[in-house]
């Protein structure tokens, strides 16, 4: 005998003053036959999702972001559906995926960076060179 489950939903939706739709209440919940005999597991969800105003100003935009979320809604009740019956049944599930370990991190060894040479004369003759030019433009602009 096949074990589905009976599934409601509903969506409310919260209407602004300027007319769009911006608020939206996602409300799914289900029964499922348990595996003893006249025992049933029970799952309920609720989401609630904002639209952007510019999402909510484009009913193609509105409509998409809906399915997306009416997507996300029906994986979570799934999920809570499955731990509720693992629950009632006496299993814990196990992880998904081991965790990974990751060795420690060894600290990447230091470079001794040297100060650059400066030869002060050729420092000395450009900023010369600068100061004279600048003295020259000055003169030319009074």
């Amino acid at each position: 005998m096949g074990r589905k489950a009976c599934v409601n939903g509903m969506a409310y939706q919260k209407i602004h003053g300027d007319g769009m739709i911006k608020d939206i209440t996602i409300k799914l919940g289900g029964t499922k036959q348990a595996k003893r005999q006249y025992e049933s597991v029970r799952a309920d969800i609720e989401t609630t999702f904002t639209l952007p105003h510019e999402t909510a100003m484009d009913t193609e935009k509105a409509m998409e972001a809906y399915k997306w979320e009416l997507r996300r809604a029906k994986i979570l009740f799934r999920e809570a559906l499955m731990a509720a019956t693992e629950e009632i049944d006496g299993k814990s599930s196990a992880p998904k995926a081991p965790p990974v370990k990751q060795p420690p991190a060894k600290p990447a060894p230091r470079k001794v960076l040297k100060e650059p040479e400066v030869d002060e004369d050729a420092l000395f003759e450009s900023l010369k060179s600068q100061v004279m030019q600048d003295y020259l433009n000055k003169q030319e602009s009074d």
